[in-house]
């Protein structure tokens, strides 16, 4: 009988301590990038706590920040994270890498026709330029600086190739070492995302480059794409499903005219150190300011034929200038059908075939509601 008692005891003992562990939330870890406009919808998504309306129960996430992509990249092949926000060119380099992790492309944050990344910066002390050809031939011979393995350094890549341009220098520099090296006359020429363009330029920034030339000069667009680990979405597919809608509310609120000034005040939070009116221009702002397109940028979710057309064009450049093992990605890894489902079931109607959420157009540095 006290065999049996002590037997009970046990039973109970196992099972009060026992449940705590079983309702423990399941923890996963998002990357992004604070300082890239790219990734504005995850500050939104964060502080607005919209994944945990539309995730399960038992789910608790953690936004890991990081400067570039590739850093990213880097923690979803090491199991560190489960889903990413990243351009195209680092996507597409990890994505590559299916040896080592299956990786997903599931949906697109936002599209451009070169304005957010795709940009040429020169020193502001440099001539006016009449053509990209003319400001092909001033680039010869000269320092210039990208972070190697992003977007823009895949934008300098094709107008080397477009217009046979060919540095002194060529160097990996990341977004603050070229702004340093703006300030400090070190370079001549460089490429960077958003919001560090704005930040260093003369629009509403420090005056201390130029923008001279946009995607349009090489036709390379900026693509920011949400990658997910494939074993996730297999084992969580409810999460998967749930984290999209919330993706899909956080760009809907940034497409909103009437949040503008909520959601600058949302991400200066977290890219300390930038000014709201730079953090502001570099999202709903005019780039390059005499830009005759007023498109600034476009949200369509999953991929329409624009995106498909673009990240089908990667993988072969990337191959051909050897950042690549393979030339082209499997068919598996371009796959939005979850955003497709989730858009579905959440009942919108696309805004046009191009652009299924809607457009940013640009505005001028005067109508900034952050100026002083």
């Amino acid at each position: 009988m006290k065999r049996l008692i002590s037997l009970l005891y046990a039973a109970l003992f196992f099972v009060i301590c026992a449940a705590p562990c079983a309702l423990a939330a399941q923890k996963f870890t998002i990357g992004f990038q604070p300082y890239d406009t790219i990734s504005y919808q995850v500050i939104v998504n964060a502080e607005l706590g919209l994944w945990k309306k539309y995730m399960p129960a038992g789910y608790e996430l953690e936004f890991t920040p990081a400067l570039q992509g590739t850093i990213v990249a880097n923690n979803m092949l090491a199991g560190k994270a489960v889903a990413g926000y990243m351009s195209v060119m680092p996507a597409t380099i990890l994505c590559s890498k299916d040896q080592q992790a299956h990786i997903k492309m599931v949906g697109t944050v936002g599209m451009s026709d070169g304005t957010r990344c795709s940009v040429v910066l020169v020193r502001k002390d440099a001539p006016q330029f009449k053509s990209n050809e003319e400001l092909a031939q001033w680039l010869n011979g000269k320092i210039i600086a990208a972070p190697k393995g992003s977007a823009s350094d895949q934008y300098l890549r094709r107008f080397f190739d477009r217009y046979n341009v060919k540095p002194g220098e060529y160097l990996n520099q990341s977004i603050e070492v070229i702004a340093t090296n703006f300030r400090t006359k070190k370079l001549d020429a460089a490429s960077a995302w958003e919001p560090t363009v704005s930040r260093i330029a003369d629009d509403v920034g420090e005056g201390i480059a130029r923008i001279v030339a946009d995607g349009s000069a090489c036709g390379n667009p900026d693509l920011g794409i949400l990658v997910m680990r494939e074993d996730f979405i297999q084992d969580h597919r409810d999460a998967a499903l749930g984290y999209l809608r919330s993706e899909l509310e956080a760009q809907r609120y940034i497409l909103d005219p009437a949040n503008q000034v909520n959601v600058i005040e949302m991400v200066s939070k977290y890219a300390t150190g930038i000014p709201k009116k730079v953090l502001w221009y570099s999202l709903y702002g005019k780039v390059p300011a005499d830009r005759e397109n007023p498109v600034r940028e476009w949200k369509s979710f999953y991929f329409n034929q624009k995106e498909l057309d673009n990240i089908k064009s990667v993988a072969p450049f990337l191959y051909k200038e050897k950042v690549i093992a393979v030339p082209e990605l499997k068919e598996w890894v371009v796959d939005d059908s979850l955003a497709r489902e989730v858009y579905k079931k959440a009942g919108y109607t696309p805004v046009s075939p191009d652009a299924t959420l809607g457009y940013i157009n640009g505005q001028k540095a005067q109508d900034c509601p952050f100026m002083d």
